[in-house]
């Protein structure tokens, strides 16, 4: 073992951390991959809406997530330009578009291939794991369980392609919250971990880096939407239509940016941590859910589809403060900030009555509000320190 480590190069440990590290070009060309994954689900989505490829595409959206979750924080703790790192992250890179192919038919119900790259990309990450805890003493016993628990759940999926598909898709979805709640069976050994290295338990900055650009990704696909909403439908999307929705993406990129861009998140526990993790993630899942919303409010104006657009925007809103309280201390509490909260909610809801024109309007005059008041209360920080 150590004379492939040798060879290949060996990864960062746990106790060898990097002060203001920046993602390396390595890490932003395995995200290229999810951009992908975002239009292969928005495809299938747009083309045969129905509750049950909601539900799939949501069960879809995040396994990929959570194998980009684990390599991104395999990564951060131990990421650095060996041989050994390079290989880790391009065939996780391979292993995702491979999966990437199969989210037409799994969308439908049919997640036999899917769950063969679910497999891969779980086996992986436990061998990954299983590596790290031989080589790094300090972080071994966490890195031990976490290769465990993934292959309790790549032995589930093995599983699902013998059952029944009303059965198999429960025993994928088991696979995923055991793959999620990982953190909760390594917890005592990282805590060990955490008095051993005198480390603070944070998200660190250059994760919070890597959701700003997966939320980069989530917009860009909004916009590539955009483009093929008025190439197909001609006329019916109209040129003012387009340009308000561009003005209105880049509202929502300014107040994901401008509530947590700057963040600096120290908690007090790893749970504390991998959970405020989980809300980065699921502001992605919404503003991704939101695109899809616009795009089929696009094409067919109704009310069902327009509620559903300010739901998901509000939802975004809602899980940007919730992290930001959690960072910020006093930040959104009071009265005052329920208040903002109620109000967002109520003008998101009424605009839905307006026609398509004039909604996508009153949404952008309030998205510019938010804005408006978040720096307000940033200015306001400034000054009271």
């Amino acid at each position: 073992m150590m004379s492939v480590f040798n060879f290949l190069g060996r990864p960062r440990t746990i106790d060898d951390q990097i002060d203001g590290r920046k993602i390396s070009w390595l890490e932003l060309f395995y995200d290229l991959i999810f951009a992908v994954v975002f239009s292969r689900i928005t495809d299938g989505l747009v083309e045969h809406l129905s509750w049950t490829t909601i539900l799939n595409a949501t069960l879809i959206f995040w396994w990929f997530l959570w194998g980009w979750s684990e390599t991104s924080g395999y990564f951060d703790n131990h990421g650095n330009g060996s041989i050994l790192n390079v290989i880790i992250i391009n065939v996780q890179m391979i292993f995702t578009g491979i999966g990437a192919i199969f989210i037409p038919e799994a969308l439908h119900g049919n997640y036999t291939h899917l769950t063969i790259a679910f497999l891969l990309i779980e086996l992986m990450l436990a061998a990954v794991w299983f590596g790290i805890a031989h080589y790094d003493r300090i972080h071994g016993p966490a890195s031990r369980v976490w290769a465990n628990v993934h292959l309790v759940s790549a032995g589930l999926l093995i599983i699902s392609l013998f059952t029944p598909n009303r059965w198999s898709i429960a025993i994928i979805v088991l696979a995923l919250i055991f793959n999620l709640g990982d953190v909760f069976f390594a917890n005592p050994n990282l805590e060990r971990e955490y008095q051993q290295t005198n480390m603070t338990h944070v998200v660190k900055d250059s994760l919070i880096e890597r959701y700003g650009l997966m939320t980069m990704i989530a917009l860009g696909e909004i916009i590539a939407g955009l483009y093929e909403a008025v190439a197909e439908s001609g006329q019916s999307v109209a040129l003012s239509q387009f340009i308000i929705c561009i003005i209105l993406i880049a509202l929502v990129s300014g107040s994901y940016y401008l509530i947590l861009g700057e963040l600096h998140i120290t908690l007090s526990s790893s749970i504390k941590v991998i959970m405020t993790s989980w809300l980065f993630i699921l502001d992605i899942f919404l503003i991704f859910g939101m695109g899809i919303a616009l795009h089929l409010a696009l094409d067919e104006a109704t009310l069902t589809l327009k509620l559903a657009f300010s739901g998901l925007l509000f939802g975004s809103l809602l899980v940007m403060w919730a992290i930001e309280k959690i960072a910020v201390s006093g930040r959104g509490t009071g009265l005052s900030g329920i208040l903002v909260i109620l109000l967002t909610l109520l003008l998101l809801v009424a605009v839905a009555w307006l026609p398509m024109m004039w909604m996508l309007v009153a949404v952008d005059c309030i998205m510019g509000l938010v804005i408006v008041h978040e720096r307000y209360l940033a200015h306001r920080d400034v000054i009271t320190k």
